[in-house]
């Protein structure tokens, strides 16, 4: 009996060191101390802080972004103003100049009028001078004949002389009248300052145009 309990105990005491070494192993590899597993989080913490250094750093980025991109839109704006006003400068300052070219055409157009009128009015001056001077050299004529006719004793010699008289007369209101075509004599419109003696002129030469068909017709 005694031989049998003693391979009992050998395999009491292999089984005790077995369950010994298996607890030792599930020491070895069971959790991590406090220590250790504190320091895993801090490990982890350092990429979620450079996560959010990285989101504080974009939003600066994007605010600068935006400030670069409304100070570029206000630099368009001004720039658009800019333009905008220089064009509205530039067609101000062409229908100025299109407007002073308009008014000087008008002045140059009525300057030149102006002065054809002044031609004319001239022209026509000159025109009455010379008739005058005509008729005044035509009835100084007549006189001589006149009172040459006088002088010889002809027989119709009262109506010649006063033909004659009629004659002077006419010729004495014809000098006057060639002395208000004079410049002293004319007004800033050019028109006479006396008025012309038409009806007395014309009566003159009425009487002596009768005179001188009675001596014609004797």
């Amino acid at each position: 009996m005694a031989t049998i309990n003693r391979p009992s105990s050998i395999f009491t005491r292999s089984g005790a060191a077995a369950i010994l070494a298996l607890l030792l192993a599930a020491c070895a590899s069971g959790p991590e101390s406090p220590t250790a597993s504190s320091a895993t989080p801090a490990v982890g913490a350092q990429p979620a802080a450079d996560s959010e250094g990285a989101a504080g750093l974009t939003e600066e980025q994007l605010a600068a972004q935006r400030a670069e991109e409304a100070a570029e839109r206000a630099r368009q704006a001004a720039e658009a103003e800019r333009q905008r006003q220089a064009e509205l400068a530039r067609q101000q300052a062409e229908a100025e100049r299109r407007a002073e070219e308009e008014r000087q055409r008008l002045a140059e157009q009525q300057r030149l009028e102006e002065e054809r009128l002044e031609r004319e009015r001239l022209a026509a001056l000159a025109a009455e001078r010379e008739a005058k001077l005509a008729r005044i050299e035509e009835l100084e004529t007549q006189i001589a004949e006149l009172q040459q006719q006088v002088a010889a004793g002809d027989a119709l010699s009262g109506a010649m002389r006063e033909a004659v008289l009629v004659s002077e007369q006419l010729l004495t209101l014809l000098t006057e009248e060639q002395a208000k075509y004079e410049e002293d004599n004319l007004d800033a419109t050019g028109n006479l300052v006396d008025p012309p003696a038409t009806d007395a002129i014309a009566e003159l030469e009425a009487r002596r145009d009768g005179l001188l068909e009675q001596i014609d017709g004797c």
